[in-house]
């Protein structure tokens, strides 16, 4: 009887102290989260500090406009993923805010989105919608913020999205801005597995190279072969990419407005769009939308992508029939060098970019939207 009560108690005391640290946790977390809201507020004169749903394609997008200069031009970031909103990591691109209002838009079966709707919302998504809905925000934008042209950036998936957007509606953008620039899936995906297979058996590792087997070069069969791939090659890749999740981790669970349920739902997300993308976007090739734009185009690529390798998208900007074009390469960056290089690549904008953008905006009022404007929600 003494054992087992000194065995209750033991477990007892344990049952506490877990306790005690996940309220503490919690708490740490929410003062972190307090303490972030304030630091990233926004107190100048003419800025803009908003957060709300929006109604696009039928279904409630969030969105999040930041800046602090109305007058600045507008840049919308498309996210990549498909599924992987990056509204939660505002934070870095608080020293865009000077130069631009940056709007965050979490697309379909992302985000606060996902957790709005539910699964059910990425059943049937395409670029083609998507890119459909990025549209309608852009009219949004444009009526809100008294524009006539924003510039359009797209991060991976979204380099797809956001080239769709700027061919399908040239007179709603300035610039398109590409980065992980998705070229052909076909090539790229080739050209990925060469690569992980490389690196793994240079790293002697007998697991990887196993399960890289397994799953076989593509094109693969399913969604599931495509994560082993980008797993065992993200192990092996540059620091920078290695460590994405653990390093920013933090900042998306400290991000103010976001609750523990919203960023557990923020995970699940991209399993979704992906299985819902996976077989539609396979064959995907931008090519296949012509090799001329009004618009200028921008190609900012990590130098060492192993996700949409700069090579691609270098041949791609050359083959371009563009008002203005140019390639450059992030020197030492990878796939995320948004993400990893924001200062780096805040500069390429702001000598590139932003003069075009400026000259291109009138800063008197949108033309009339196209069509109805999309129902706007606060925010929640």
């Amino acid at each position: 009887m003494a054992l087992m009560r000194f065995v209750v108690r033991g477990l007892l005391g344990l049952v506490i102290v877990l306790i005690v640290a996940v309220v503490g946790a919690i708490g740490y977390r929410a003062w972190r989260q307090h303490d972030n809201a304030q630091a990233l507020a926004i107190h100048t004169p003419n800025g803009v500090q908003e957060a709300m749903y929006v109604r696009l394609g039928g279904i409630d997008q969030w969105v999040e406009i930041r800046g602090d200069n109305r007058d600045n031009p507008v840049i919308l970031f498309v996210h990549g993923g498909p599924g992987s909103s990056e509204s939660p990591l505002f934070s870095l691109f608080r020293p865009w805010e000077k130069d631009f209002t940056v709007v965050m838009w979490d697309q379909r079966c992302a985000g606060k989105t996902f957790v709005r709707n539910g699964k059910q919302s990425c059943a049937g998504m395409s670029i083609a919608g998507v890119a459909q809905e990025g549209v309608e925000l852009t009219e949004f934008v444009r009526k809100r913020l008294h524009k006539d042209k924003i510039v359009v950036l797209g991060h991976s998936w979204g380099s797809m999205v956001g080239l769709r957007m700027a061919y399908d509606r040239p007179d709603l953008f300035s610039t398109y801005v590409g980065t992980g620039q998705v070229v052909s899936i076909p090539e790229k995906e080739a050209v990925n597995y060469a690569s992980a297979m490389a690196r793994v058996r240079a790293a002697h590792d007998e697991a990887g190279v196993r399960a890289l087997q397994a799953v076989g070069p593509p094109p693969y069969r399913h969604a599931g072969d495509l994560f082993v791939e980008r797993d065992w090659s993200r192990r092996y890749d540059i620091p920078a990419e290695r460590d994405l999740y653990s390093r920013f981790m933090p900042v998306g669970l400290s991000a103010p407005g976001w609750s523990l349920w919203e960023v557990y739902q923020y995970f699940q997300a991209s399993e979704y769009a992906e299985a819902a993308t996976f077989d539609a976007d396979a064959s995907y090739d931008a090519r296949a939308l012509g090799g001329k734009f009004p618009m200028p185009i921008f190609i900012f690529n990590g130098e060492l992508d192993h996700v949409t390798p700069a090579v691609f998208a270098k041949q791609y900007v050359d083959g371009l029939e563009a008002p203005q074009k140019a390639f450059v390469s992030l020197t030492g960056a990878g796939h995320s060098a948004v993400l990893t290089e924001p200062d780096v690549f805040l500069r390429e904008l702001v000598g590139r970019v932003r003069p075009i953008a400026i000259q291109a905006q009138s800063g008197t009022g949108a033309s009339a939207p196209t069509s109805p404007a999309p129902a706007l929600f606060p925010m929640q």
